[in-house]
């Protein structure tokens, strides 16, 4: 096998060819990585947001569930029926205080 300047020029493009090769794919493998990491960063950035809209709203429905209760028919009628009650008693308490 006889190496002539022709070979060793067709080898040495061929070797240049894959070591450039090489140096392109792992600067894009970088590139690769450090775009996975904004991206998880981003990920986990937007999981904290949604845990504290989620606690949020939670406590929001606890806040809303009370108010609704408070403002119940069921609990209206009952506080209308104490407060008529004790207008009946103010009135009977202020006609004995006169009469004596």
């Amino acid at each position: 096998m006889e190496v002539d300047l022709k070979l060793l020029i067709t080898l040495g493009g061929m070797l240049v060819s894959v070591v450039s090769a090489a140096a392109i794919a792992r600067q894009q493998i970088k590139t690769l990585e450090e775009e996975l990491h904004d991206v998880k960063k981003s990920y986990h950035d937007l999981e904290l947001r949604m845990d504290r809209n989620d606690m949020t709203t939670k406590l929001t429905e606890d806040k809303l569930a009370v108010i609704v209760g408070m403002n119940s028919p069921d609990n209206k009628e009952r506080l209308a029926r104490e407060l008529e009650g004790f207008k009946k008693d103010i009135s009977f308490l202020s006609k004995k205080i006169t009469n004596q």
